[in-house]
């Protein structure tokens, strides 16, 4: 007995041709039914979303006519588009704008690329300084000190125990200073008067967050995306180093099981993973098609496994454990950290969490916890004291330990006092407290209430002073630690702004909560 065969699948006629451009009285586009223009999508996907072509510089849209078929062909695109959950109109910007040129692979590499010291910049102008010496040395507190049994290599910061407080918040503080609309740029530069540490990147943070790495075609691309829309060189390099934090996890796993491979741009972008040499390259490569001038510099870094050396300990041998970038931007080398400011290791897992004071250090700030291994990259002018020498750095004595909101309200830790971790029982000692540039006020209306906590006594309120920060002399007596606190809520409300008369009324009649600032140990 024969088989009876099925009858043949009925496939749907193609589309009808286009109307002619010179006939823009054409009835076919009218004729052109719902069907068949989704039929025509799905038979041309290409067609779908407004991809640049490359080989044209008008993205090859210099054939569409303003007919009525390019209308209907325009509904159908931005229909698919909002569906994809996507936003038609920011993604035609984009796409509007000219394709990057392509390098011929015969291009010569350029003359940047050669990875020799930058020449120093022109000295920095720092912010005003109270008249008492300041002490500069301080370690920070977000770096995990395990046993001695411990030997971690290699590059991250993570916080001490379980303080969820100890990270940078990448919130913008209400203070921070935004240069006014009419200030002109200065033969090109970064906006006269703008401070690189109180600006506000806030519009160049939410562009880096528009390209998810999984929808990145190629490092080309992604590099004129990420850039093309700002004018100044510290805005391109931001938009890199936020986009590293929202696309590239820490290779935790790797790094403490000891099994890191090396990694190229290529594979980094790929994978989704690195630890600080795929940071660091990353960037470098993604700056440099930006039309940067970078660095990968590598050295030693204060960070995942670090523990101060103890009284008498030998110095160790320099060990080169970390990388980082120097990149010059609107005409001032910059250190950056993209790594560090991606996030930190919770114990065994990698925890993101955007700390963009590994951006905005300033080169004294940064050796801190970094050792180049070419002293040129410290970046310290003579006339500052010029680069540290390896027993400096790593003798280096211990500060005070530093809490997250520090750095969320804007302080700066060069002015933080006292400079050293430990305090003699008996001493009497100034307190100081400095916003991080002279942009930002010590105004009551604009801070918290600033106190010093000693256990058993009520909180001694630090007051403002004349050089714009807030001071307090104590002697120290019996406990074991104090601690600078800020007054977070009255009453179950933000205290921001209720000034020390407000704290005062509020004081034994509402409820108070304290945020950690820094603290120190009595011995």
């Amino acid at each position: 007995m024969s088989t009876v065969l099925p009858p043949r699948r009925q496939i749907p006629p193609p589309p009808p041709p286009r109307a002619k451009a010179d006939n823009p009285g054409s009835d076919s586009a009218q004729a052109l039914s719902l069907a068949a223009r989704i039929a025509s999508l799905q038979l041309n996907p290409a067609a779908q979303l407004p991809f640049r072509n490359a080989g044209n510089p008008d993205g090859g849209r210099s054939g569409l006519k303003k007919n009525a078929h390019a209308s209907l062909e325009t509904s159908a695109k931005t229909f698919a588009l909002v569906l994809a959950g996507l936003d038609p109109d920011y993604l035609s910007s984009l796409l509007a704008r000219p394709p990057p040129p392509i390098p011929s692979k015969y291009s010569q590499e350029p003359e940047y690329a050669v990875d020799t010291p930058p020449q120093l910049p022109p000295r920095r102008k720092l912010p005003p300084k109270p008249p008492s010496p300041i002490q500069s040395n301080y370690d920070y507190a977000d770096v995990d000190r395990p046993s001695e049994s411990q030997e971690y290599h290699d590059d991250f910061n993570q916080n001490e125990g379980d303080d969820a407080q100890r990270y940078h918040n990448p919130e913008a503080d209400s203070t921070e200073y935004a240069a006014p609309e009419d200030e002109t740029p200065a033969n090109g530069m970064f906006p006269a008067g703008a401070c690189i540490k109180c600006h506000d990147f806030s519009s160049v943070d939410a562009h880096a967050a528009q390209f998810p790495r999984q929808y990145v075609r190629s490092l080309d691309e992604l590099a004129y995306n990420l850039t093309e829309p700002f004018t100044y060189e510290t805005e391109k390099a931001r938009a890199i180093f936020t986009w590293l934090h929202h696309n590239i996890q820490y290779d935790a796993q790797s790094f403490l099981a000891g099994n890191i491979k090396p990694a190229t741009p290529e594979s980094t972008l790929s994978s989704g993973l690195a630890v600080c040499d795929g940071y660091a390259g990353l960037f470098v490569d993604l700056a440099g098609k930006a039309g940067l001038q970078v660095h990968r510099v590598t050295g030693h870094g204060k960070g995942y496994g670090y523990r101060d050396l103890a009284p008498g300990e030998p110095v160790p041998r320099q060990d080169m454990n970390h990388a980082w970038n120097c990149v010059l931007t609107d005409g001032e080398w910059r250190l950056i950290d993209a790594c560090w400011g991606a996030g930190f290791l919770n114990g065994s897992a990698f925890e993101k969490r955007f700390d963009p004071s590994w951006f905005t250090s300033t080169p004294v700030e940064f050796v801190r916890r970094h050792f180049p291994e070419d002293p040129s990259f410290q970046l310290i002018a003579d006339e500052d004291g010029g680069p540290l020498n390896w027993e400096d750095y790593i003798l280096a004595p211990a500060g005070p330990l530093v809490y997250g909101d520090f750095y969320r309200l804007g302080f700066l830790v060069d002015l933080l006092q006292p400079a050293s971790q430990t305090l003699r029982n008996g001493q009497t000692v100034t307190f100081t407290l400095y916003k991080r540039c002279e942009h930002m006020t010590n105004d009551e209306r604009e801070n918290y209430v600033y106190a010093l906590l000693v256990p058993g006594e009520k909180p001694i309120l630090l007051q403002p002073n004349i050089e714009g920060g807030w001071g307090l002399t104590h002697r120290v007596t019996g406990g074991t630690e104090l601690s600078l606190v800020f007054i977070s809520t009255v009453g179950g409300e933000d205290a921001k702004g209720i000034g020390i008369r407000g704290y005062t009324n509020a004081l034994n009649r509402k409820a108070m909560s304290f945020g950690g600032l820094a603290k120190w140990t009595i011995v």
